[in-house]
């Protein structure tokens, strides 16, 4: 809106009134409303200001007048005005209200009819209406302007066709005709379902359509279908056109470069690129279970290396005990039977016993060393399983840290290469 107040603005107005008081007063209203207004005391000055403006290429946008006035009237003024440009915006202010003078008005097609005395919030609220159909009046020739400088050079370098409302081709350039293969005559009338290629779904028209018929341009790459039956890849823009109003659309103008050897290239190279990825992605999960299961291997050696920590501690202690056992009972039975073992009859008994006993404990000693000997052994077999182990998985890391580094990269790279084509397009 502020965009269009300042359009409207800049607007330039020429206002022609012969009384002097009505002249300053609304004159001084158009001043705040318009950058540039032009003043006239007569009708014969109003259309020689008109004349030189519009020979200077500086014309008016809007011309206000009364209608009785010397030397020329507002409606002879108008007449000769229209000779020059039929198309300028009008109003028309008097007090009187003849007939004939309502019938002149209407066949010069005046824009707007305000009865004196002026009231300011009538004639403010017409001019806003006139001046916003100037605004949208320019703002859609300079857009026909602009577009036809672009038609020019687009029926040079691209294919081209317009559509109406319903989809129905209007019109197509010679382009078109080439890369399609069809005549001009084959295409008038048609729709464009006549080149559309049947591995496109209908959900890509329908997203296409919804986007023009919003008003919105549709920008995109797909594949089309040749008279001969070849196939070949454009990169479109569907640019919705709008009336004088700006504000309906009345139809639809299609621009396409052909891309068909690149777009294949790309294509080609992005399969690749997925399935490269699909291969790394497995061989990733690949390496993850591997990884869960030298975790786990690693956790039950730490356990089983930990337990047998624990019983070679508990023989060693039981080692130890028995050790003290056999010192304390050769000690004790050496003092308490020392008398007894001076007898002959108890002197072999004793003696006896006592090799039995120690040689009893000597065994047990000698099964527990094995023992101990047996679990040092196999610590240091799982410790060297363990240490492997661990070799093996800092290498997994490190291949699977590889892996996403690649993975990465190519992410990386197709995201640029969807830059570029999106800068290309």
């Amino acid at each position: 809106m502020i965009e269009i107040n300042e359009k409207i603005k800049s607007l330039k107005v020429l206002y022609v009134e012969d009384e002097e008081l009505a002249r300053e007063k609304l004159g001084k209203f158009l001043e705040r409303k318009f950058s540039t207004v032009k003043l006239c005391s007569n009708g014969l000055d109003g259309f020689l200001a008109f004349q030189d403006a519009y020979s200077k290429n500086e014309k008016f946008d809007l011309v206000i007048s009364d209608i009785n006035m010397p030397k020329m009237d507002g409606l002879e003024m108008f007449e000769k005005i229209k000779e020059i440009d039929k198309d300028i915006p009008s109003m028309l202010i008097t007090a009187r209200t003849e007939t004939e003078q309502l019938l002149q008005a209407i066949y010069l097609h005046i824009d707007s009819y305000i009865m004196k005395p002026i009231d300011l919030n009538i004639i403010n609220e017409r001019l806003d209406r006139i001046c916003n159909d100037i605004f949208y009046k320019k703002s859609y020739e300079n857009q026909k302007k602009e577009l036809q400088t672009y038609l020019d050079i687009l029926n040079q370098e691209a294919i081209v066709s317009k559509t109406d409302l319903s989809g129905k081709i209007t019109y197509v350039n010679e382009g078109f005709c080439v890369v399609t293969g069809y005549e001009e005559s084959e295409l008038i009338g048609k729709s464009h379902k006549l080149i559309r290629h049947p591995e496109i779904s209908k959900d890509f028209f329908k997203t296409l359509w919804d986007t023009i018929q919003s008003g919105k341009i549709w920008s995109g790459t797909f594949k089309n279908l040749a008279k001969d039956g070849s196939t070949f890849f454009v990169n479109t823009k569907i640019i919705p056109i709008f009336d004088s109003s700006n504000k309906e659309i009345k139809e639809y103008i299609a621009v396409r470069f052909l891309v068909t050897e690149d777009e294949l290239k790309k294509r080609e190279s992005y399969k690749k690129y997925l399935e490269q990825v699909t291969q790394y992605k497995k061989a990733i999960s690949q390496l993850v279970s591997e990884k869960e299961l030298l975790n786990k291997k690693i956790i039950d050696l730490s356990n089983a290396n930990i337990s047998l920590e624990n019983k070679a501690s508990q023989n060693e202690l039981k080692r130890k005990q028995l050790l003290n056992q056999l010192e304390a009972y050769e000690k004790n039975n050496l003092e308490y039977d020392k008398l007894n073992l001076m007898t002959k009859q108890d002197k072999s008994k004793q003696f006896d016993q006592m090799y039995r006993a120690l040689n009893s404990i000597k065994s047990l000693n000698k099964r527990q060393e094995k023992t101990i000997n047996d679990l040092e052994t196999m610590l240091s077999a799982k410790t060297g399983e363990l240490d492997s182990f661990i070799k093996k998985d800092l290498e997994n890391k490190k291949r699977i840290n590889d892996l996403k580094d690649l993975v990465t990269n190519l992410q990386k790279e197709n995201e640029e290469l969807k830059k570029q084509k999106k800068s290309i397009f």
